[in-house]
């Protein structure tokens, strides 16, 4: 076994390609493309104090945009008609979208909408035409809001701040709620002369409000649809759904459909966030679609573990993607299969050449309850099957008064398991997780990260779902790489499985690949610091010893996990699965004198740092420890 060393206890707005338009003419091809981007949000209050108080309150305006499912795809085309092209209908033929207007008070808002072509079309103005229907009935009496037109756009940047390649498609006034419905239609020119060379036009649709502020109102990812039969993620409360915008590097507010939130196939988990500020908080969650969630005004950030089963190939799994003959030094895939709560499987978790169903093992880590460990009385009416998991993005960060888990903060250190875990309890249950995180109702509890609940992230992490089926890394670089920085900021990146110490963040986890290869799925939308950083504490306990810990008593069954002998649970990424020393990653178990169970490594532990790295400790502080944080929700 390799030796640790000293660091050890002991132990502006999106824009997005809605649909492409491809137009394939006789001689020459021509492609049509509308990117769908934006809609104003505007709220106008003014107030003047003087030696009376004189309040003029104009209202609140708020404008949604909604996008129909189809845009608009012309296969095998030549120029057209105007008569034929206001006549094109049904799917790839028309584009429809919706602007809802909503007002609040004695207002009234001047709206435009317009086409803007982008930089890259290299098709003529003149050479498309563009028509227009408006209604405010769905589905029903559309209007033309004015005949086919070519394209035309501004002189002059106008009014409502649209610019000079952007043409005007509508304008209207409204001082009440109302919703328009519109539908687009685009086509070449009856009169344009093809030629042999291929050629592009594309525009996208903009909405804006008086105040002449274009905010995106809606925006979705389109991640495809994922097969993989994952569980929905069971927000919380006002936990906000997030995705990453990778153009202007942040998040956004996403919509909770499965193909615009998240892709278990493509190694995409959901991610959530929290707001402690209360009035943010509410305005966050009644804000429109695509809204950017400001990374200081997070509190904590989540990422989803869907219900599963697992076995394992053999002794170290399946070779995939890319990966080294597995062994175990560089470990296979567990086979994985999504499940939901009516399954709990109660095979071995092994298999020798062929799987079958009866293999398969639903970890505890997706119950909760005082005897989920026992197989035996899992069952138990006192315990409830989860239909997944939240674990925090990143270790906790803040401080232990005032808990977060952000990245590029430092990670709290210091502390006892005790102090670890009554923070947690006291902030975020109850009546004060519903103060400073928006949690509400009695379905769910937050804790401080068990065992079995460490290692249901290091399974999936180590499977086709996770970094290890990432086909953009291979061999060594499937391993999740280590946060070797020295100042234990959470996020970082050292670019490899096993960088050694550095005393800076060598790459932000944002970055692509030498940054989001430190999450647990290659991408950014997986979990962090699990190799290097701090050492983590976890609920894993030998015989209820309490050791140095602080405890007195020991606290719920639930909250922890129980061992009595030198052998883990099934599940909990020790030794009971044959994971010890994966990746060559340190392993050390929990015993009567060093009670309690940390997970990951430290900074500076390089090769034997990883998210299969554990050791033990007496519960007592240690500058270089850490935890993580969990919620576990149920229907």
């Amino acid at each position: 076994m390799k030796k640790i060393n000293n660091c050890s206890n002991g132990g502006g707005y999106f824009r997005r390609t809605v649909n492409k338009k491809i137009i394939v003419p006789l001689i020459g091809i021509i492609t049509l493309i509308i990117l769908v981007v934006g809609i104003s949000y505007a709220a106008f209050n003014y107030t003047k104090q003087g030696e009376i108080v004189n309040t003029i309150t104009t209202g609140t305006i708020t404008m949604v945009y909604t996008e129909g499912e189809n845009g608009i795809t012309l296969n095998n085309a030549i120029p057209t008609s105007d008569e034929e092209g206001k006549r094109l209908s049904g799917t790839n033929n028309e584009f429809d979208f919706t602007v809802q207007i909503n007002i609040i008070g004695k207002t009234t808002i001047s709206y435009e909408v317009t086409a803007e072509k982008d930089d890259s079309s290299t098709l003529e103005d003149n050479a498309i035409r563009i028509y227009l229907e408006k209604s405010t009935e769905s589905g029903n009496n559309y209007q033309a809001v004015e005949g086919p037109s070519y394209y035309t756009p501004l002189t002059n940047t106008d009014g409502f701040g649209a610019t000079t390649k952007e043409m005007v498609l509508d304008t209207g006034i409204a001082d009440k709620t109302v919703t328009y419905y519109y539908k687009l239609r685009m086509w070449v020119a009856g009169t344009y002369q093809l030629t042999g060379e291929e050629k592009t036009f594309k525009v996208k649709v903009n909405v804006y409000g008086s105040d002449g502020v274009k905010v995106v109102s809606k925006y979705t990812k389109d991640f495809g649809e994922d097969n993989s039969n994952a569980n929905n993620p069971q927000l919380v409360g006002d936990m906000i759904p997030v995705v990453w915008d990778e153009t202007n590097n942040r998040w956004v507010k996403s919509p909770i459909t499965q193909k615009n939130y998240y892709n278990y196939d493509k190694q995409i988990w959901a991610n959530a966030v929290t707001i402690k500020d209360q009035d943010k908080r509410a305005k966050y969650v009644s804000s429109p679609i695509g809204t950017e969630i400001k990374m200081e005004d997070i509190n904590t950030m989540w990422v989803w573990i869907p219900r599963y089963s697992y076995a394992l190939k053999g002794e170290f799994g399946t070779q995939l993607n890319g990966g080294s003959t597995p062994s175990q030094a560089t470990p296979g895939a567990f086979d994985i299969k999504f499940v939901d709560t009516t399954t709990t499987d109660k095979g071995t978790g092994k298999y020798d050449d062929v799987i079958t169903e009866a293999d398969y093992y639903t970890p505890s880590s997706f119950c909760w309850g005082d005897t989920c460990d026992d197989e035996n009385q899992r069952s138990n009416s006192g315990n409830k099957e989860l239909p997944g998991i939240w674990i925090s993005k990143f270790e906790i960060t803040g401080n232990i008064n005032n808990i977060e888990s952000k990245p590029n903060e430092t990670s709290i250190t210091n502390q006892t398991n005790q102090a670890f875990f009554n923070a947690i309890q006291t902030q975020m249950n109850k009546e004060n997780g519903s103060t400073n995180y928006g949690f509400n109702g009695n379905n769910y509890d937050t804790h401080m990260i068990k065992n079995t609940e460490w290692g249901a992230m290091a399974y999936l992490s180590q499977s086709k779902y996770g970094k290890y089926g990432n086909s953009n890394y291979s061999n060594v670089n499937k391993e999740i790489y280590i946060n070797n920085y020295s100042g234990l900021i959470t996020g970082c990146s050292g670019g490899s499985p096993s960088a050694s110490q550095s005393n800076s963040c060598e790459h932000q986890y944002y970055e692509e690949t030498a940054g989001t290869g430190a999450s647990t799925t290659g991408t950014i939308y997986g979990i962090y610091d699990t190799s290097g950083g701090a050492w983590e504490r976890a609920m894993g306990n030998y015989n209820n010893e309490v050791g140095s810990s602080g405890f007195s008593p020991m606290p719920d069954a639930k909250y922890y996990n129980k061992y009595t002998g030198t052998t883990g649970i099934k599940g909990d990424a020790t030794n009971a699965d044959g994971t010890a020393e994966f990746y060559g990653d340190y392993q050390r178990f929990v015993s009567s004198t060093s009670p309690w169970s940390t997970h990951g490594g430290c900074y500076n532990d390089a090769v034997v740092a990883g998210i299969f790295a554990s050791s033990y400790n007496p519960g007592v502080t240690h500058p270089k420890d850490g935890s993580r944080l969990i919620i576990s929700a149920w229907q």
